[in-house]
């Protein structure tokens, strides 16, 4: 089978070469999982609530594509954990301390929004919430590739509507190849161990960091905000950075902050949020440790938020982080090919240029 990202790199000739930081946010986007924000899919041809959500975003006038969900594929008991860092009892427990060569296991249960366009119109939709158990391997320095597990747990209907047909699950464990820093990309795009112990370790000079960086078109406000949850999920830092990262959160404008918010896992704990299109996002950490427990979305706008005002949107729980010396072997594997995508000329040499006859999937792009 044709390699979707190259289908798509060919059909563009006429195309500006891709960046490289444009190739890095596809990729982490798509790996954090569709749901975050409201996203768009035919009836047909979607199979996997809760993986990837989407098989394809449109960045920049180039499509890049992660596997889609593909199931049945197997694996070996993982490795042992070194180090285990449970998140529902954090008082007492030690910092992680992961070394060159090791990975961080990230175990969490998710649910967010899926949203189903019935035409090109996208006027016949169908939304419900879609929930996932989900396990990360990703390497502590980020020099080596990394693994993902995604298995499908029961969907919800959302206030008032009913539970769509395509609302199904998939209860085999599904696995994902995810890459690693991919080689070119700027060292900004990096959420490994040892990139994040060297950011700043104290509330000004993480908040300067934050706004420093590209914000992807963005407002500032709003780009630090998002960077805020991309530092955090899946990810592990050194506590000064933990906290650092809390403290500079907490002087975005707009964010409030929240005692007692619970997680998935029915956890309380400190949050920082913050309003976009009629809903309250809040990241959930521990007080004491700032360890992230997990992120809640609640509708605060009816019309915006399309829900009944106070209605859980999204809602996830970071049950565990482990240090293991290994991965699983998980073979068939669906293949990460991120980082394959090269920089092409933005006008192909004469006679050098075929349309591909193979169509790339046909979901509707993010």
């Amino acid at each position: 089978m044709d390699d979707e990202i190259e289908i798509f790199t060919a059909g563009r000739p006429a195309a500006p070469p891709y960046p490289s930081e444009a190739r890095e946010e596809a990729r982490r986007n798509l790996l954090a999982e569709g749901g975050r924000r409201r996203f768009r899919t035919p009836r047909f041809g979607w199979q996997a609530a809760g993986a990837f959500g989407l098989t394809v975003a449109l960045i920049g006038g180039i499509a890049l594509a992660l596997p889609s969900w593909t199931g049945g594929s197997a694996a070996r008991p993982g490795a042992a954990a070194t180090e285990s860092a449970s998140v529902a009892s954090s008082q007492g427990m030690g910092e992680l301390s992961p070394k060159p060569g090791q990975f961080l296991l990230f175990e969490s249960e998710t649910m967010y929004t899926a949203e189903y366009a019935g035409d090109s119109t996208g006027t016949d939709t169908a939304r419900y919430l879609y929930r996932t158990q989900r396990k990360i391997w990703s390497s502590a320095d980020g020099s080596a590739p990394g693994l993902l597990s995604i298995t499908g747990l029961e969907p919800r209907a959302l206030p008032g509507l009913p539970l769509p047909a395509e609302a199904t699950r998939d209860e085999r464990e599904s696995w994902h190849q995810i890459a690693g820093h991919c080689p070119g990309s700027p060292d900004v795009f990096r959420t490994d161990y040892a990139y994040l112990s060297g950011l700043p370790s104290d509330g000004p000079a993480m908040r300067d960091y934050l706004y420093e960086r590209d914000h992807g078109g963005q407002s500032a406000d709003d780009g630090v905000f998002t960077a805020v949850g991309d530092l955090t999920r899946e990810n592990y830092m050194p506590r000064a950075q933990r906290q650092a990262l809390f403290e500079a959160a907490k002087t975005i404008p707009g964010v409030k902050v929240a005692d007692g918010v619970k997680d998935a896992a029915g956890r309380a704990g400190v949050a920082v949020g913050r309003e976009e299109n009629g809903v309250l996002t809040q990241l959930v950490f521990d007080p004491d440790t700032f360890l992230f427990l997990g992120e809640r979305g609640t509708v605060v706008d009816e019309k915006t938020g399309r829900a009944p005002v106070g209605t859980v949107v999204a809602l996830t729980a970071q049950l565990k982080v482990s240090v293991v010396d290994r991965l699983p072997e998980a073979e068939g594997a669906a293949r990460d090919g991120s980082c394959d995508v090269q920089e092409r000329p933005a006008t192909p040499p004469a006679g050098d240029y075929t349309m591909p006859t193979t169509k790339p999937s046909s979901r509707t792009p993010m």
